[in-house]
């Protein structure tokens, strides 16, 4: 099924079958079932060390009071500034505001709900700094406290 040069790796997608494209021995593409090449998935678990280290900071940042919750969520969900303002229908300047302590504290309903509704969490929690894990992790992880 796989050419020789061709060796999988299931770590990463758990199993998940992915089509890729392979040269057949008529040195034609052709789309191969797997689940994944060796190389991609290196590179992959590398992008998620690094995701972690950047969510562990984002805690470090709100446990020191330096941020708001809304640094952890939009960095869990790999999201910078311009894409959370985009999605949320706000400026940047705004969301940047929102990240200080001070000014979430005193963040709009409305504001507050846009942010509930992305991250797929409560207004509750966001209010009370409860960080659930990310929406991309379906539960695995479970709720994680600051």
């Amino acid at each position: 099924m796989h050419p020789p040069d061709y060796p999988t790796d299931e770590e990463i997608t758990d199993g998940v079958r992915i089509v890729s494209y392979s040269v057949n021995q008529d040195g034609e593409f052709e789309l191969v079932p797997g689940t994944g090449w060796k190389p991609m998935n290196v590179a992959n678990r590398q992008a998620w060390i690094e995701i972690e280290k950047n969510i562990i900071e984002s805690r470090k940042k709100i446990q020191a009071g330096r941020v708001s919750c809304l640094h952890y969520y939009m960095t869990a969900n790999q999201m910078d500034i311009a894409l959370l303002a985009r999605y949320t229908g706000q400026s940047r300047w705004r969301v940047r505001m929102h990240f200080i302590p001070l000014f979430f504290k005193w963040l709009r309903p409305k504001s507050l709900e846009k942010y509930a509704e992305l991250f797929q969490v409560s207004k509750e929690d966001l209010k009370s700094c409860k960080l659930k894990a990310p929406v991309y992790d379906h539960g695995q992880q479970g709720t994680t406290a600051p």
